[in-house]
């Protein structure tokens, strides 16, 4: 019986770490900064938020912490501006996802309405009350606020064209400012009631406001 010999593996090479460059090392801790950021502040609120606690689950230290953000306040509106960019692009993903006959203004300020009830925005706007009596952290988020309203006036011009500009900036600023008026009076006083009348007259008023006066409002 003839015995053949195992072949023995040639040597494999050590697998060399792929290295990182400075920025993406840099961008890597800040993400991580932000997203510790936001959980402690659903979680915590901004009563219990701390950088301190932020480093704790982000596994960095303050010194870290304080090479990205000059500030508690800037870190913040870092934080708030990362959201926002998330939620618009989720709104913008969902809308295109709907079949063609849905993607109308009905079905964008019901799309509205679902992120306005997300916990994440709700964070936001405790900020937004907070920054009344603390001004490092009004002067931190007022370009980040004006940036994204500006923002959603183009992806609302992208999404629904066809409809005077003038109507439309109307109906989303109408749409804006009630939701969000109703989404902070909630936190202290909710009412199911009251959301539920304030969505069918929204609805009602922004859909007019979208659609052009020659189609109809499905």
């Amino acid at each position: 019986m003839t015995v053949y010999a195992r072949p023995v593996p040639a040597a494999s090479k050590p697998i060399a770490p792929v290295r990182r460059s400075q920025a993406e090392r840099r961008e890597t801790t800040r993400a991580a900064l932000m997203t510790a950021a936001l959980e402690q502040l659903l979680f915590d609120g901004l009563a219990g938020f701390t950088t301190t606690e932020v480093c704790k689950r982000a596994g960095l230290s303050q010194g870290a912490l304080f090479k990205h953000f000059d500030t508690k306040a800037d870190l913040l509106a870092a934080v708030t501006e990362h959201l926002f960019d998330e939620l618009r692009a989720e709104f913008e993903s969902t809308f295109i996802d709907l079949p063609a006959a849905r993607r109308n203004p009905r079905s964008g300020i019901e799309l509205l309405w679902d992120q306005m009830l997300d916990a994440r925005l709700a964070a936001a706007y405790e900020l937004y009350t907070a920054a009344r009596t603390d001004t490092d952290l009004r002067a931190a988020l007022e370009p980040v606020v004006a940036a994204h309203v500006e923002r959603i006036h183009e992806l609302a011009a992208a999404l629904i064209p066809g409809v005077d500009d003038d109507r439309r900036r109307s109906a989303v600023d109408l749409a804006l400012l009630a939701m969000q008026g109703l989404v902070v009076q909630q936190m202290a006083l909710p009412d199911p009631a009251q959301h539920e009348r304030l969505r069918e007259l929204l609805d009602g008023l922004t859909v007019v406001l979208l659609t052009n006066e020659n189609e109809g409002t499905n």
